[in-house]
């Protein structure tokens, strides 16, 4: 489908060759300080911890954090959850092989999605449960508020069906705007805000937007500005999270320059603000934010066509992190030369993620204290 519209002039600067950035776990020169609400525990220690990874081969993460030290994720491309350090396997039903958890509340109610040989589910589950509650009509689960309620997807006559569920009742059906279909619903906040994406199409021409439904259901869904309703098809918008206060954080990716950048919408939704890059990274993108305290974290990346060249001279992707005000600081690697990334952080600034050990493996990380260990590069 050709997509057309304008777009403001975008001025490349490629830089001929990048000192990769240093990785081992340096301090930085002037220690990065919680701002904007961002609120350090008394008894924050910074570190970088290790998560236990199942038995065999492959790469483990996190992607949300609980209460009292429980993380979930996956290992080995099995949905699994810790306590601490301590790995532990949900049960799988029949006909499923593999998934990940993707999120877990305050309470300790998990929500994620399986796979098996041509097909998917979603699932919610309790530590101690015999077995996962498949979700009616769910696909994908991609995440829970403290209220219990469930996000996620599910396929109806062809297209992408955005669902709700509480307990295992559909609570609420999302319709996309008028004009629009569903590519994603990624995130709900404990007000019942959720936010997603969608794509418009007409006549020759489509293009992107975020989208954000308010808690009523009568409300109808709204495209989050910035988006051109005509012209070329590069802009792409994929919001992934949103907090207690409505404000969302996701990616732009601009897709004619392979650069994505870091994004942030708050209410009322008219504009939509970038809040730069890491250091002399090209690309970047924001996963998670804090449920309170207006912290962001994402993975620092580089384009393929902006820079640096040639482009093995670029440093693997790491984890990132933004207080919510100043730019963007990097979170040590565990390895020097390992990639990492960011997917999740909580209010008292654990990050949970994955990071590369010395053996290039995938480990699942949590970063403690996260801010007081992040630097500028």
């Amino acid at each position: 489908m050709m997509r057309r519209h304008i777009r403001a002039t975008v001025t490349v600067v490629a830089t001929a060759f990048l000192t990769p950035l240093l990785t081992a776990s340096p301090a930085p020169a002037s220690p990065a300080r919680p701002t904007d609400g961002a609120r350090t525990p008394a008894d924050c220690r910074p570190a970088l911890q290790v998560l236990a990874s199942l038995p065999g081969t492959g790469g483990s993460q996190v992607k949300g954090l609980g209460p009292n030290a429980l993380a979930v994720g996956s290992s080995h491309d099995l949905p699994v959850y810790w306590t601490g350090k301590q790995v532990h396997r949900l049960p799988l039903p029949a006909g499923f092989t593999g998934g990940e958890v993707a999120a877990v509340n305050a309470k300790g109610l998990m929500a994620g999605s399986l796979h098996g040989p041509g097909r998917t589910a979603a699932f919610s589950f309790r530590a101690g449960a015999r077995t996962v509650t498949l979700l009616p009509e769910g696909a994908h689960a991609a995440d829970v508020n403290d209220r219990g309620l469930i996000v996620g997807d599910g396929v109806k006559g062809g297209a992408l069906a955005g669902l709700v569920w509480d307990g295992t009742r559909i609570h609420r059906r999302l319709a996309p705007p008028a004009g629009y279909s569903l590519t994603s619903v990624t995130a709900i906040n404990d007000a019942g805000q959720i936010a997603g994406s969608g794509e418009a199409v007409k006549d020759d021409e489509s293009w992107s937007a975020g989208l954000f439904w308010s808690a009523r259901s009568s409300d109808a869904a709204v495209p989050l500005q910035r988006f051109w309703p005509a012209g070329v098809p590069y802009d792409f918008w994929y919001p992934r999270d949103i907090d207690r206060a409505g404000r969302i954080v996701g990616t732009h990716d601009f897709t004619r320059l392979d650069t994505r950048t870091p994004t942030q919408w708050l209410p009322p939704y008219t504009t939509e603000s970038e809040p730069g890059l890491l250091g002399e990274r090209t690309s970047g993108t924001f996963e998670a934010i804090s449920p309170t305290t207006n912290v962001s974290v994402g993975t620092a990346l580089d384009s393929h066509m902006v820079g640096p060249f040639p482009p093995e001279t670029a440093p693997p992707p790491q984890a990132q992190i933004w207080p919510g005000t100043g730019p963007l600081l990097a979170l040590p690697r565990l390895s020097p030369d390992g990639a990492s990334e960011a997917n999740a952080v909580s209010d008292d600034q654990r990050v949970g993620g994955s990071a590369v050990d010395a053996a290039s493996t995938p480990r699942a990380v949590i970063w403690t204290c996260a801010l007081r260990q992040a630097y500028r590069p």
